[in-house]
């Protein structure tokens, strides 16, 4: 074992501080930090929440921007000729809320979440209009005036009804899906970029003196995994801390399972594609593999994370490392599905090692 340290070492020193390798690091650094400064200060800037009325409901299109306003929400209210017209335009994106009814009884309808900010001035509304109702009738007694009041409150429709931290959750886990891609991928660089020297160059015959064929291929790996591995966390470190810092992640405890796993992942991965790539035309294959993959579970994980499709291949091999720990993030792989992906993995990279040591 002193002899595989020494080898693993060896490559670990050649490759962690070389340019090529630096200059990656760097560039995907540069482009992360860049994406989240671009969420937080540009895409992520928080848009006016679009209002139509409809019905007697038009009557609150002046007071409504003052009452929110005092809330610190902007909205941009609009009217629209019909509930049913309304309806559609919610459904379509087009409106983020319909307001329709008396004002006493003002009915809301929205695709997904209602704004709690909002809600409350909608219901200070229509408690308004009902304390002035009761009080302008002769003989209401007050205790029954704050009983109707403290009863009247809008009616709401959500058309769909999820996770409103989804959306989030699924871009961490896209995120780390890719790092991990790009993290593996240059680890197969590395460990093919090894392979060859060492046969160029006649190192690999003459460690095998003195190392069994599995152990050899034990130091070979553990260089360039350790080297991308330092490098993912570097990234991954300064990611996280610009993703909480800007405000473009809520969710800092997802970010960090997100993250975890990730790493995880990584190390699994790391020594499939180790003892794959031989060769250069292997590791072009294997790139070209490594991106089908992502491209495909970036589709499954935004369109149907928890779907049956997106759960048979998360558990696969090829996909594992980077579709399951985007959903672990979103909350959608079964505890099962762990254990299993892992296993499907390690069979995998015992096949693997049995044939790459038998190879002459």
């Amino acid at each position: 074992m002193n002899v595989v340290v020494l080898v693993a070492r060896r490559e670990f020193r050649s490759r962690v501080w070389s340019k090529p390798v630096l200059g990656c690091s760097v560039l995907v650094a540069v482009l992360l930090v860049t994406f989240l400064f671009l969420q937080a200060f540009v895409f992520g800037s928080e848009h006016p929440i679009r209002i139509g009325l409809a019905g007697q409901a038009i009557g609150l299109a002046e007071g409504l921007p003052q009452e929110t306003a005092s809330l610190g929400l902007t909205v941009a209210v609009s009217q629209v000729d019909s509930v049913a017209d309304g309806v559609a335009q919610v459904k379509a994106g087009e409106l983020d809320v319909l307001v329709s009814g008396a004002r006493a009884a003002l009915h809301v309808t929205v695709d997904n979440q209602l704004d709690p900010q909002l809600r409350t001035t909608l219901n200070g509304l229509v408690r308004q209009q009902v304390l002035d109702a009761q009080i302008a009738q002769l003989g209401a007694r007050p205790q029954d005036v704050l009983s109707r009041v403290d009863q009247a409150q809008i009616s709401l429709t959500q058309l769909n009804v999820t996770d409103p931290e989804r959306v989030q959750r699924v871009a961490i886990g896209v995120v780390v899906g890719l790092l991990v891609t790009l993290a593996l991928a240059g680890a197969a660089a590395l460990a093919t970029a090894a392979a060859v020297a060492g046969r160029r160059d006649g190192t690999e015959e003459v460690v095998l003196t003195v190392l069994r064929p599995r152990r050899l291929l034990l130091a070979n790996l553990a260089g360039p995994g350790v080297t991308g591995l330092v490098h993912l966390v570097a990234v991954g470190v300064l990611g996280v801390v610009v993703a909480l810092a800007t405000g473009v992640v809520t969710l800092p405890g997802s970010l960090l399972a997100g993250f975890g796993t990730g790493l995880l992942w990584y190390v699994l991965g790391v020594a499939v594609v180790g003892t794959i790539c031989t060769t250069r035309r292997t590791a072009m294959w294997l790139l070209a593999g490594l991106i089908v993959v992502f491209v495909l579970s970036t589709i499954l994980l935004t369109a149907d994370p928890g779907g049956t499709a997106t759960a048979v291949l998360s558990v696969l091999p090829p996909f594992a490392p980077v579709l399951l720990p985007g959903r672990l993030v979103v909350g959608v792989a079964s505890a099962w599905q762990v254990p299993l992906a892992v296993g499907l993995t390690l069979v995998l990279l015992a096949g693997l090692t049995a044939k790459r040591i038998s190879l002459p």
